[in-house]
């Protein structure tokens, strides 16, 4: 943690170092101000965590981190793809749980339905509330990564009434094992950072 703050610190004098060295001013264009629009390169694109990283083999990564998620076709997509053929192939599961999937997860951005009541629950929209209510998002406490992995090797896609079982569980890849047990795990502050103490 301390090294941390050194290496931001230093990053921070370094910036103000340069922006006094060019006359003490910093202009930034404006964006979409009506008299003029910023150009940006798109470089990263990670909405869902562990999607892209599971589904997709990492040389497709760079190309589906520069198109937009809402691409369409969607099907024509890369990662659209890969979610059906990695769920049929690699998971070994049936077409129906592979196109469940596809459905759920793409376009790969988190959907907040802010006209429906209560608090976070992640896929809540994509599932229609079936993750524990509509108003998607994602939660602090909810374990995306437990919840993608059980949706994917697990039954978590029969539990939900989305796909019939198919049997092919692979119970040993359901968690990635981090366990979530301390109670403050699962408060969520009511004041920024709206997350606990570590630990």
């Amino acid at each position: 943690m301390r090294q941390t703050i050194i290496s931001f610190a230093a990053v921070y004098a370094v910036v103000l170092c340069t922006s006094s060295c060019n006359g003490g001013s910093t202009s930034v264009p404006a964006f979409n101000s009506g008299t003029a629009t910023t150009q940006y390169t798109q470089i990263e694109r990670l909405a869902r965590p562990a999607v892209k990283e599971l589904f997709q083999q990492f040389a497709n990564h760079d190309g589906t981190n520069k198109t937009a998620p809402w691409q369409t076709p969607l099907a024509s997509q890369t990662l659209y793809q890969e979610i059906g053929s990695f769920t049929t192939s690699v998971a070994g599961r049936n077409a129906a749980h592979a196109a469940t999937l596809q459905a759920i997860l793409i376009p790969d951005e988190i959907a907040a339905d802010l006209s429906q009541p209560g608090s976070a629950a992640y896929l809540g929209v994509e599932t229609g509330g079936a993750t524990g209510g509509k108003f998607g998002g994602r939660g602090l406490p909810d374990d995306v990564i437990d919840i993608s992995l059980g949706a994917v090797f697990g039954n978590t896609l029969t539990a939900l009434g989305l796909v019939p079982d198919d049997g092919k569980q692979s119970p040993c890849l359901t968690t990635d094992n981090v366990p979530n047990k301390n109670a403050q795990d699962n408060v969520t502050p009511a004041v920024f950072p709206y997350v606990g103490a570590p630990h």
